[in-house]
């Protein structure tokens, strides 16, 4: 952007997250404007010709002939209506995968209770940051902590400011 943004205030709720885009493009490098427009046109050009097969077997199935459009050959028509037919096979062998994938996963859930090692409580937790647990029950419950660090990074102290 091409100015900072003023800090909020203790207190204030934003009304609304921003957007992770750019939100004023005419900021961008005019270089890198006119390289997203190329490849942007350079993408949709292929795409449309990647189509032209698909548009010259339908014209040569209707009996018509596109003089822009290549004429695939009839092993061409012949692969591509194979390939066509197996499209739908492919599209229910990986809808049954997801579904038996999705199964197995509620039937694991069911049955099998979570593991002990993910489970982080309280004293876990107050031990491996080498805290007293009450404190840290405390500083959990607050909304603001101001937090003192070592050299080492570990937590000295905190202060709840809400």
């Amino acid at each position: 952007m091409d100015q900072s943004r003023p800090r909020h205030k203790p207190g204030y709720e934003p009304r609304q997250q921003q957007a992770l885009i750019i939100e004023r493009p005419d900021l961008a490098h005019p270089v890198r404007r006119v390289l997203a427009l190329l490849f942007t046109l350079l993408a949709w050009v292929t795409w449309l010709g990647l189509w032209l097969p698909v548009l010259g077997s339908l014209a040569a199935q209707f009996g018509l002939e596109l003089p822009w459009v290549s004429y695939p050959g009839q092993h061409s028509l012949e692969a591509l209506s194979r390939l066509v037919g197996v499209f739908p096979l492919a599209v229910g062998l990986v809808l049954m995968v997801l579904a038996v994938n999705g199964l197995v996963s509620r039937i694991h859930r069911r049955f099998n209770p979570p593991a002990a090692h993910r489970l982080v409580g309280m004293d876990r937790l107050a031990t491996g940051m080498a805290l007293d647990a009450g404190k840290l029950a405390i500083w959990q419950s607050a909304r603001i902590l101001h937090v003192e660090h070592g050299p080492q990074g570990r937590v000295i102290d905190a202060h709840i400011v809400r």
